[in-house]
């Protein structure tokens, strides 16, 4: 199985994705991370990967928000229609679920197919949601 890991530069992104990414290479997983890129301008395919997955800091006083920086990169994703996906967010107190509705927004607008979705805090929820998407792809 091939996944991406697109995630946004702001907040801990950074250390949650390299965490998700260690769990699914566990697992027999080809993972490619990519940071959040908006000044770029060139597509980015979802054709090699068996899943596509988006995470984002949970922005505003009580959440609800997504980093801008994967909002304008993830609309350069294609071919998407009928790919699975997963969404993630940092948790925080208030307003995760909201956020984690704005991740998985942009996942389905493209015709991806959100299997699962998760409000990271540290390893142990990393690795839980790591084992659930490797499940999902039959891993």
């Amino acid at each position: 199985m091939r996944a991406l890991i697109l995630y946004s530069k702001e907040g801990r992104l950074g250390e949650l994705a390299k965490g998700l990414s260690s769990v699914l290479k566990r697992g027999n997983c080809q993972v490619q991370l990519m940071e959040a890129e908006p000044q770029a301008s060139n597509p980015i395919s979802g054709a090699p990967y068996d899943l596509v997955i988006l995470g984002s800091p949970t922005l505003g006083f009580f959440g609800g928000k997504i980093a801008e920086d994967l909002v304008t990169t993830s609309a350069r994703l294609t071919r998407l229609e009928g790919k699975k996906a997963a969404a993630f967010v940092s948790a925080k107190l208030f307003g995760a679920g909201k956020s984690l509705k704005a991740v998985m927004a942009l996942l389905e607008k493209q015709g991806a197919m959100v299997e699962d979705f998760a409000a990271l805090q540290g390893q142990q929820d990393i690795e839980k949601f790591g084992q659930r998407l490797l499940r999902l792809t039959g891993r």
